[in-house]
């Protein structure tokens, strides 16, 4: 699997590419901020670009989707609680729900809802070994829960759901934030003050 891990914009963003090597089928996730770099590195890997992922609304996540589009054909995916929070910055083409899956080759991409940072937030398991996880959970961190939209309680259960996934799939944020690109889950697991939350008031009491 050719996997590329882009970092674009004043933001600390991250998008990401992934592709089967043999049949060069790829998809990108929350294309933001450059998509001249996001379309050279498409082309450095010759890959067919399929599908173009938004993990949840927010414009530093979103604002080169449509530039990427236009030059790949690639259909912009979201979550449904996503489209109408999009307020015409892109067009989605297709709509999922939880549990929307695919397949690259003979590996799968998953897309789970998790809720919290934004009503349409998705995380996104790729052939497991990677845990994409936009503003849902960051190395040694979790995404803010105080902006329009946010709702904590969701947040913490979407981060008690990702808590229950396996130790080694590799966590791939929507920002550098923290000490590290990325990390294994067992390691957030391990390290992470907001993973390591035993209630939701002890959640709501991390700095």
């Amino acid at each position: 699997m050719i996997f590329e891990q882009l970092s674009l914009g004043n933001m600390q963003n991250f998008c990401y590419l992934f592709a089967d090597e043999t049949g060069r089928e790829g998809f990108i996730i929350d294309p933001a901020f450059d998509h001249n770099k996001i379309l050279a590195t498409i082309k450095k890997h010759k890959v067919n670009l399929t599908r173009i992922i938004l993990t949840h609304h927010h414009f530093d996540h979103i604002n080169a989707a449509s530039q990427v589009k236009a030059q790949t054909g690639a259909e912009i995916i979201c979550h449904r609680d996503t489209a109408p929070l999009l307020h015409g910055a892109t067009t989605p083409d297709r709509l999922i729900d939880e549990g929307y899956s695919f397949t690259l080759g003979d590996r799968k991409v998953i897309c789970l809802h998790t809720p919290g940072h934004a009503p349409g937030s998705i995380c996104l398991l790729v052939a497991d070994k990677w845990l994409v996880t936009g503003d849902t959970l960051f190395i040694n961190d979790c995404g803010r829960a105080d902006l329009p939209g946010s709702d904590p309680k969701q947040l913490f259960a979407s981060l008690q759901r990702l808590k229950s996934l396996p130790d080694h799939l590799i966590v791939c944020t929507g920002h550098n934030y923290g000490p590290l690109p990325t990390r294994t889950l067992g390691e957030e697991k391990r390290l992470n003050p907001a993973l390591n939350a035993k209630s939701f008031e002890e959640f709501c009491s991390l700095p």
